[in-house]
């Protein structure tokens, strides 16, 4: 009874407040469990609407156990579509994406357009994220096409901002301006607050894409104001993250700065991983360049959360899900194929009508079970090799977890009893793993961007010599710190027209990797030579030293441990692969080297090595100028 007057009393606060969207809730026949979970339903809708996430999370896992014993559908699907859009919100896609699932499969089994509609968008949403903004499209799409159906603006509005964002990362800019402007003035014409700055924040993005900074500004200040009115933390955080990046397109980085940790502490005020690993991941960039302390400690967080949002399994349920989708789509559109043709057929001469629709029906079904058989032989190779991938890492990710387990352990029973020696070996043990897993986890994300083809290559003239300054001073502190030389012998300017990104990746996993194998008292080398090398007569160009392209050898060697001729020819096969242990013990998963050989691979070069096992090591490969330029036109 008390419940139920507990229960009456939100009702009647909902109702005042022009938010109750149930009127059944005054009904008095309902039983208390019906009641209950009727409110719940309410409750849910308004604590997501007002942000409070966490909240929504929890009443909307209540809602789910009072309606799984009876099988309550209607609230089943509103249970765990609120569950599953809560963890979105907090940055928590693996989980999200099982509840989505959940709720869609369920959408179907009742033929419900309207949540089918708002499921599909969130399963998009999850795709977008990940970085699958093709497949996000496709799902934004199917959405869009339902709320025009139904006549639905408001949800019409949020479809067009969100399709905005995947064509936006494709670089599809006038298709993502049109979007996100319709739904701009679609959220005008309703005369919606909230919405009206999240389109504006959408229409932001595209014109930053667009370099037109100063407009892009404009629209985001607006938005911004539209957000503080709301109090909507998670709101004012995107926007302020977007400001800081535009500030910092217009080299204003002390704005930039202050625009970004403003962002950053809304993000961590509302525990959104999501939102604080893309605010990390712009600091990292920023300090990059002037701040190499701030800048890794950016970095490393950054890495850790990304890797965090989606868990192996997850990633496989994600394209699990994608496979059976299509699949059943297929289906419905063969069914309908067959239907279209059984309609024909009764139009047409009955025997020769007959012989056409069925031999044009053989072909199909041919062609399409042909067409199915590839493409799960293709998805059989691919887990094939996933399978031997994750094998491979999976015992390099667990060395250094364990360790920092086991030391963390001692640490807790033994540390009041140890004197400060002692507890700085174990500390050092602790850095060491972790070290361990921000470098396998550095290399793994750019082995996983070369794999989806999420790393875009853009060659442009710089200067190697500059660019490198602030590597050479992290290996020679590695290199200190082992007891080891360092010699480098770089030109005052080595020009040349690359991938910056890559290539300083490159050498700065060479130059690692040749400290790590390098015992005490060893030396590493680091020789960046330039000469001359004459172009093809046949191509001609408009200046006198055109006929010349420079070319630049870069070469790290060492005096380390050297491999056999076994190794050296296994060194970039997957399958034949097996991590090596540093000089100090240092882990690594000994992917990186497959790594730098695929970006020289984009640059045209070729990784070349020579070893000799006890005597060391020399990787090199030749950069010459305009050939990047070439490559990526």
């Amino acid at each position: 009874m008390e419940r139920r007057q507990s229960g009456n009393k939100i009702v009647q606060w909902l109702d005042e407040g022009n938010f109750l969207k149930d009127s059944a809730l005054f009904d008095r026949k309902l039983t208390d469990e019906e009641f209950e979970r009727s409110l719940l339903n309410q409750t849910v809708r308004y604590l997501f609407r007002y942000e409070y996430y966490d909240l929504s999370y929890e009443a909307a896992q209540t809602l789910l156990k009072l309606s799984e014993p009876i099988n309550d559908t209607a609230n089943l699907i509103i249970s765990n579509y609120f569950v599953g859009f809560s963890c979105q919100r907090m940055g928590k896609m693996d989980e999200g994406l099982l509840y989505a699932i959940k709720c869609y499969e369920l959408c179907l089994a009742v033929n419900d357009e309207e949540m089918t509609s708002s499921v599909v968008n969130n399963i998009a949403n999850i795709y977008q994220v990940n970085g699958q903004d093709s497949m996000a499209i496709m799902y934004f799409q199917k959405s869009i096409d339902i709320e025009r159906k139904l006549g639905r603006m408001q949800n019409l509005a949020i479809r067009l901002g969100n399709i905005s964002a995947s064509y936006l990362n494709l670089g599809m800019l006038n298709e993502a301006l049109s979007s996100a402007t319709e739904g701009l003035e679609l959220d005008r014409k309703e005369g919606r607050p909230d919405r009206i700055a999240i389109r504006l924040h959408q229409v932001c993005e595209v014109y930053l894409a667009m370099g037109n900074y100063e407009k892009a500004k404009d629209y985001e200040l607006e938005a911004l104001d539209y957000f503080i009115n709301a109090d909507s933390k998670y709101g004012q955080s995107s926007v302020l993250q977007m400001l800081g990046n535009i500030e910092q397109k217009l080299k204003n980085n002390h704005a930039a700065e202050k625009y970004y940790l403003q962002a950053l502490a809304f993000a961590e005020e509302i525990h959104n991983n999501l939102l604080i690993q893309r605010i990390s991941n712009d600091l990292y960039l920023l300090y990059r360049d002037y701040n190499y302390e701030q800048s890794l400690l950016y970095f490393e967080r950054s890495v850790s959360l990304r890797d965090s949002l989606f868990h192996k399994e997850n990633q496989l349920q994600l394209n699990d899900f994608r496979v059976r989708y299509e699949t059943a789509q297929k289906e419905l559109e063969i069914e309908r194929q067959q239907a279209e043709i059984s309609r024909q057929k009764t139009n047409q001469y009955a025997l020769l009508g007959g012989l056409f629709i069925a031999g044009l029906l053989l072909v199909m079904l041919v062609y399409i079970v042909t067409l199915r058989t590839h493409r799960n032989r293709e998805l059989a190779d691919a887990n094939a090799t996933k399978d031997k991938f994750f094998s491979i890492i999976s015992h390099d990710l667990k060395n250094p977890a364990v360790a920092q387990r086991d030391a963390i352990r001692l640490l807790m029973e033994y540390s009041r009893q140890w004197d400060a020696i002692t507890l700085s070996a174990y500390y050092e043990k602790l850095l060491k793993s972790a070290n361990g897993q921000v470098d396998l986890l550095y290399t793994l994300l750019g082995w996983a961007q070369l794999q989806t083809g999420r790393m875009p290559f853009q060659p442009a003239p710089f200067d190697l010599t500059v660019i490198l300054k602030p590597d050479i001073v992290l290996i020679r502190n590695m290199a200190d710190s082992k007891g080891l030389s360092f010699d480098v012998h770089i030109p005052e300017t080595a020009i040349v027209t690359c991938d910056k990104n890559m290539l300083t990746t490159v050498v700065r996993n060479l130059l690692v990797n040749a400290v790590k194998f390098t015992a005490k008292g060893g030396t590493v080398m680091l020789d960046i030579s330039p000469a001359s090398k004459r172009a093809p007569t046949s191509h001609k160009k408009s200046t006198v030293n055109a006929s010349i392209d420079r070319t630049y050898t870069i070469s790290i060697a060492d005096t380390g441990a050297g491999m056999t001729q076994a190794q050296i020819d296994n060194l970039f096969r997957l399958d034949r692969h097996h991590s090596r242990q540093g000089s100090a013990g240092e882990q690594g998963s000994g992917l990186g080297l497959i790594v730098c050989r695929e970006l020289l691979l984009k640059h045209g070069a070729t990784l070349q090595v020579r070893s000799e096992e006890g005597k060391g090591s020399r990787f090199s490969f030749e950069i010459t100028t305009g050939l990047a330029s070439a490559q990526g036109s």
